[in-house]
């Protein structure tokens, strides 16, 4: 008879020493992700077009400031202006799948952007003028904070569906 070393046994069935709660299964952890993303799978893709949208923004903001010498405020003036436009259509084509009414819906989408605006331009202010940041890093303090509040001012203002479940 061959008697193995103690490292080489089998598991003992039952629960982990201590109370301690047992690793989850890779599977387990896989079901769980996917079902947050296709629980969140609205916000998710709203969030990368949003990336779209912020790569214009931040790209277009920092070539007004470093090589046209524009004043920040100014620059985050045109910037936002040009990502809105993108934004508005990316969303209504893909995100929320709602392309009626385009005229009404780009000017909620343009007033709830122009709220994101004035938040924005009060943290880089703020940011800027008061603590000394550099402009990016202020521009970029403002991103989170303007997703989430963009993101639920559009969903329950601009691409509202007037009945419940449709999209018209």
């Amino acid at each position: 008879m061959t008697i193995r070393p103690a490292e080489a046994l089998p598991a003992a069935a039952g629960p982990p020493p201590n109370g301690a709660r047992a690793p989850a299964s890779p599977r387990a952890a896989s079901t769980r992700a996917h079902a947050l993303v296709l629980r969140h799978s609205q916000f998710l893709l709203y969030a990368v077009i949003g990336g779209g949208g912020v790569i214009i923004d931040v790209g277009i903001f920092a070539v007004l400031i470093a090589v046209g010498g524009m004043h920040v405020l100014l620059a985050n003036t045109i910037s936002t202006a040009i990502a809105v436009v993108y934004s508005f259509a990316a969303n209504s084509y893909g995100t929320f799948k709602v392309t009626n009414r385009l005229l009404l819906r780009f000017a909620s989408f343009a007033a709830v952007a122009g709220v994101g605006f004035v938040v924005s331009s009060l943290i880089i202010g703020v940011s800027v003028g008061i603590l000394g940041l550099p402009p990016l890093l202020a521009k970029a303090i403002t991103l989170p904070v303007v997703l989430i509040l963009q993101f639920s001012l559009n969903k329950t203002i601009t691409f509202r569906s007037r009945t419940e479940g449709t999209h018209s």
